[in-house]
């Protein structure tokens, strides 16, 4: 039995070296040919381009034709409606339009500086005007002079100045309108420089006094603002020029 053992054991060294006698060279080993990869990535098919909408194209809208509209009937134009030259619309005027002739001699009951600014008015105008403080009766000349101006109010510092005052100016005044109408020569009674000279008696009193002698009267809105003018004209019958400024006086020059 132990013979056996030994016998097997030794065929089969024997069989081990002579495998490899008999078979020769071992044949080599096949390469494995490299897989395909085994997902083939797959070609990116070309994503379908979107063809681009033709844009559309805009067809003009048509009008809608329209019948002419009927043109409205037009009034034939009027010029409108003037006032006469020179008299501002909304102001007193007795006896219809009033016109202011020269030649002028003027002064003030007051010494005031209304009688400067009538004159230069009337200068501006292109009329013949003298501005006189001191005038006296004894100097008017009728030949020389178809229209008077005595503007009322006062001055303090002027009468000061002058070394007169207000009882002196008023006899002054007074004789020289008298003599004006009695030689046919137009008084005006003007107060052209607004409540600045309505404050006092003094001023008042130069009013007073002349009033009686005006055959017109020229007044500022704002002298005649509590219608102390205006009331005397109307209760009179004396023609009245009220204008809004002193300025608008130089429409009412002949």
């Amino acid at each position: 039995m132990k013979t056996t053992k030994l016998l097997i054991a030794m065929l089969l060294v024997l069989s081990m070296l002579l495998l490899p006698a008999c078979g020769g060279s071992k044949a080599p080993e096949a390469t494995p040919e490299p897989e395909a990869e085994a997902t083939a990535e797959p070609t990116a098919e070309p994503e379908p381009t979107e063809e681009p909408e033709p844009e559309p194209t805009e067809v003009p809208e048509e009008e809608p034709e329209t019948e002419p509209e009927d043109e409205p009937e037009t009034e034939p134009e009027t010029e409108p409606e003037t006032e006469p030259e020179g008299e501002p619309a909304g102001e007193p005027a007795a006896d219809g339009e009033i016109k202011l002739e020269g030649p002028f001699i003027m002064t003030t009951c007051g010494q005031s500086t209304g009688s400067v600014m009538f004159h230069m008015l009337a200068k501006q105008a292109g009329q013949e005007t003298t501005d006189d403080h001191a005038l006296e009766a004894k100097d008017l000349d009728p030949s020389a002079v178809k229209t008077l101006v005595i503007t009322t109010g006062t001055s303090g510092k002027g009468m000061g100045a002058a070394g007169t005052d207000i009882d002196a100016e008023i006899e002054r005044c007074t004789a020289l309108a008298q003599a004006a109408k009695d030689a046919g020569i137009t008084v005006i009674c003007a107060h052209i420089e607004g409540m600045s000279r309505r404050t006092d008696n003094a001023d008042q009193a130069s009013i007073d006094n002349i009033l009686p002698y005006a055959d017109i009267i020229v007044v500022v809105e704002e002298s005649d603002s509590d219608g102390l003018f205006s009331d005397y004209a109307a209760e009179h019958d004396i023609p009245i020029i009220i204008v809004p400024q002193a300025l608008n006086l130089v429409d009412y020059f002949a």
